[in-house]
C-alpha cells in the first residue's frame, strides 16, 4: 500500500509542476526560461532522488550546489551568446550533466 501512496503522490506532484509551468507561461513569463527552469528542476531532482543515501554527507551538498552553480553559469552564457539555442539541446545537455553529476556523487563520495 505504501508504494501505491508514493506513486499517487509522484503523479500529483508531476501534474502540479505541469500546472505551475502552464501558469507561469500564462502570466507572461518567457516560456523559454520556464522550460529551461523545468529541465533544470527535473534533472537535478532526478539526481537528488536517486542519491538519497548521500544526503547526510555535507560533501554531497557541496558537490550538488557546485554542479547547480556551474549549470546556471552555463545556461546564462549560452543564452547570452546564442539566444536561439534550440531547447531540445538543453535536454541532451541536461542528461549529460545529470549522468556526470550522478557519477561524481556515487563514485566520489562512496569511498
Amino acid at each position: 500500500m505504501k508504494k501505491f501512496g508514493v506513486a499517487v503522490f509522484q503523479v500529483l506532484a508531476a501534474l502540479s509542476l505541469v500546472a505551475l509551468v502552464l501558469y507561469l507561461i500564462q502570466i507572461g513569463i518567457d516560456a523559454r526560461w520556464v522550460l529551461i527552469g523545468s529541465f533544470t528542476a527535473f534533472f537535478f531532482g532526478y539526481v537528488c532522488y536517486h542519491t538519497q543515501d548521500f544526503w547526510h554527507n555535507p560533501k554531497y551538498w557541496a558537490v550538488l550546489s557546485g554542479g547547480f552553480g556551474l549549470h546556471v553559469i552555463g545556461v546564462i552564457l549560452i543564452e547570452r551568446n546564442w539566444p536561439t539555442f534550440p531547447l531540445v539541446h538543453y535536454g541532451a545537455i541536461g542528461t549529460a550533466e545529470a549522468l556526470g553529476l550522478f557519477a561524481i556523487i556515487v563514485i566520489g563520495l562512496e569511498h
